[in-house]
């Protein structure tokens, strides 16, 4: 008789201990459930700086190019007074709304904005509009009504 209590007491424990165990199991679960996962972050993009580049103020003319809305800035210099500075040519565009360029036809004039990386043709080689490096025009300043000698070196 022993035997069998201390047999159906071991049973009784080991069904208690199967029992909270499950009991455990349900509610974690049900936690689970309850609270919707929180979906994983997406790897956020490498931080990339750009590279600000600097205004650069030329000095040149102003000429009409192939259409009524193209214009070419000549003979372009940072330094007009240099006799070293090799000038250059660029396709001006207009980067500020309050910009005209216009009315400065045929004028010297300072341009203050930003070239963009494109090289500088050689010198004497003929070259499209399109292929010439673009400067965007952020203010212009008329220094002369005409384009001088000196400015068209």
């Amino acid at each position: 008789m022993k035997k069998i209590v201390t047999v159906a007491a071991v049973c009784l424990a080991l069904g208690l201990n199967v029992a909270a165990s499950q009991a455990t199991q349900n509610q974690q679960q049900q936690q689970q459930q309850q609270t919707p996962p929180t979906p994983p972050t997406p790897p956020q993009p490498p931080v990339v700086q750009e590279k600000t580049v600097p205004e650069v103020v030329l000095t040149g003319c102003l000429v009409q190019g192939s259409e009524p809305t193209v214009f070419l800035f000549e003979k372009a210099l940072k330094d007009p007074k240099s006799t070293t500075e090799k000038a250059g040519r660029y396709l001006l565009v207009v980067a500020a709304e309050d910009v005209d360029l216009r009315t400065h036809l045929n004028h010297q004039i300072r341009v203050s904005g930003i070239p963009d990386n494109k090289p500088q043709p050689a010198p004497g080689q003929k070259v499209e509009e399109k292929d010439l490096p673009k400067f965007s025009a952020k203010s212009v300043t008329m220094v002369a009504d005409t384009c001088s000698a000196a400015v068209l070196r």
